[in-house]
């Protein structure tokens, strides 16, 4: 009996180890840092970064910033006394008919400081506006900054992948060029009519066209690029000729979105909080319009001086005044036209409007995101076909060339198989780019690229 219940007890332990080990592991965590093509390429990552600071979009952004920290400079001011008054000498002469002529002089100075006392929280009201306008700037910046990250990422993979074309075309371009100093050769030589010449010579010249064409586009391209990322410079060398297959593993993006629909994310990205932001704007415009028909209250002190001297051929006289007073002055609007109830339900109907469109962007945002996960996960399959077309190409190109190291092909044969494999290559680059381009996208969308961080952090302190 023993036995048997040492032998079953060894039955369960292993039963137990062999279902731990065929077991599910948990999921691991994705790490946009390393899907990315910032990671392999040092000088995108370096284009990204500058970009904050000199692309003319971020710059106008940078403007649109300090104009609203002047703005909540203004509203703020409201809270704090105000001090003014002005002085004055002057000198005078006064001639009458039939009256002595009286000459006079004097100085004037008068100063006084006023204090908003009770208000009924407008003013308080007001200055919040202005903290809530800066806030909405520094959102602002940071979704351009987002847009801008996606858009140049985008860009400058384009920019390989018309390098890359560029290069086989120039390839194709070398050998259709031998290819017809033979044909011009066989017309001089009698060997080949004018009506074949003259086909290949239009054939070549579709060629040089396509390669010039390319050439262009190329460069175009790349005055676009500049232009978007602010740069003064940017030589053929520092654009990589391909970009590697990119790290990717099945499920990663449904994975990333799922952890943001699961934390409430969408209420917290910038343009989300832009809308939040303009509903508390609406709210504190509300409670100053309430306020409009209520008497507001000041304190307000002051001195004022008067000392003028008058003088005549027989009189001379000097008067100094000095005045000082302080107290509660009050301001009351009774009726303004129902200006006040327009101003109220103005409010009402903007925080309404924001509301609505806080509503429709969280839809949108999560249509995109759904729609960018999908397009994710089909690129990164396309991307597998695609390799496993290359490895067959690049073999076929290997084969060929060994080949004719032996003796077996012709030249002609390894041009074949170089083109073959050409196009394989150029084919994968597209699919790689496309699925770099729906990844970092998606990773955008969910604010979850790494390159974000350089912004500062108040731009993404989540409504705080």
């Amino acid at each position: 009996m023993r036995q048997k219940a040492w032998v079953g007890g060894w039955l369960w332990a292993c039963l137990l180890l062999g279902w731990s080990m065929v077991a599910p592991l948990p999921a691991q965590p994705v790490d946009p840092a390393k899907t990315l093509p910032d990671k392999e390429l040092a000088v995108l990552n370096d284009i990204l970064v500058q970009a904050l600071k000199q692309s003319p979009e971020m710059l106008l952004q940078s403007a649109a910033l300090a104009q609203a920290e002047t703005r909540r400079m203004d509203r703020v001011s409201a809270l704090w006394p105000s001090v003014g008054g002005e002085m004055h000498y002057a000198q005078d002469y006064l001639a009458t008919t039939n009256s002595p002529t009286t000459a006079g002089e004097g100085f004037f100075y008068n100063f006084g400081i006023q204090q908003p006392v009770f208000h009924w929280g407008a003013v308080r009201a007001s200055a919040d506006m202005g903290e809530l306008e800066r806030k909405i700037a520094q959102k602002q910046f940071a979704e351009a900054y987002r847009q801008l990250v996606i858009v140049l990422r985008q860009q400058f993979l384009a920019l390989i992948r018309e390098k890359k074309l560029l290069q086989n075309q120039s390839y194709t371009m070398e050998l259709a060029e031998r290819e017809f100093k033979l044909n011009e050769e066989g017309y001089a030589n009698g060997t080949l009519a004018l009506a074949a010449f003259e086909a290949k010579r239009l054939t070549i010249e579709d060629q040089r066209l396509a390669v010039a064409r390319t050439q262009s586009d190329w460069q175009q391209m790349k005055r676009v690029f500049m232009r978007l990322a602010g740069l003064h410079e940017l030589s053929d060398e520092r654009i990589p000729d391909t970009v590697s297959r990119p790290a990717w593993t099945d499920g990663q993006a449904a994975r990333l979105a799922a952890e943001f629909q699961q934390t409430d994310g969408g209420l917290q990205v910038p343009q989300a909080e832009v809308y939040t932001y303009l509903m508390r704007q609406s709210d504190l415009d509300y409670r100053i319009a309430k306020t409009r028909l209520l008497p507001k209250f000041n304190l307000f002190a002051g001195t004022s001086l008067q000392n003028q001297t008058s003088a005549t051929k027989s009189h001379v006289s000097q008067v100094a005044t000095t005045d000082q007073n302080f107290g509660l002055l009050a301001n009351w609007t009774i009726f303004d036209g129902f200006a006040t109830r327009s101003a109220k339900l103005r409010a009402l109907a903007t925080k309404r409007q924001n509301a609505l469109q806080l509503q429709n962007y969280l839809v949108v945002l999560r249509e995109d995101i759904s729609s960018a996960t999908d397009q994710s996960n089909l690129a990164a399959r396309a991307v597998a076909l695609t390799e496993r077309r290359r490895e067959i190409a690049a073999g076929g190109l290997s084969y060929a060339q060994e080949e004719a190291k032996q003796g077996r092909a012709s030249p002609a044969s390894v041009a074949q198989a170089q083109a073959i494999f050409d196009a394989a290559e150029l084919d994968a680059l597209d699919k790689r780019i496309a699925l770099y381009s729906h990844w970092s996208h998606l990773v955008g969308l969910l604010w979850a690229d790494p390159i974000l961080q350089n912004l500062p952090a108040t731009y993404l302190d989540h409504g705080k």
